[in-house]
């Protein structure tokens, strides 16, 4: 089933965020991961996009959440990275 992780790097005194969206959804970056929520997506996420953005939405103002919690006040750049 096809997943959507966020996940926070931090990346020396920086916070990096990245969406990875697929069957193996997992983060590629070389930080130390300080933050992950997924959900799983129906199998058409491709032919629609509006399926995928609520899950994302949700996922986005949990970790702004998180991160105002830890006193973080910017997260560089959500990419958004399919696998």
């Amino acid at each position: 089933m096809p997943k959507v992780i966020l996940s926070i790097f931090k990346l020396g005194d920086e916070y990096r965020a990245l969406i990875g969206i697929g069957e193996n959804a997992q983060p590629t970056c070389h930080g130390k991961i300080v933050y992950q929520d997924g959900k799983e997506v129906g199998k058409g996420f491709e032919e629609s996009k509006g399926a995928i953005r609520k899950p994302i939405r949700k996922m986005k103002e949990k970790a702004i959440k998180w991160a105002r919690e830890q006193g973080i006040s910017f997260v560089h750049n959500i990419d958004v990275d399919p696998y």
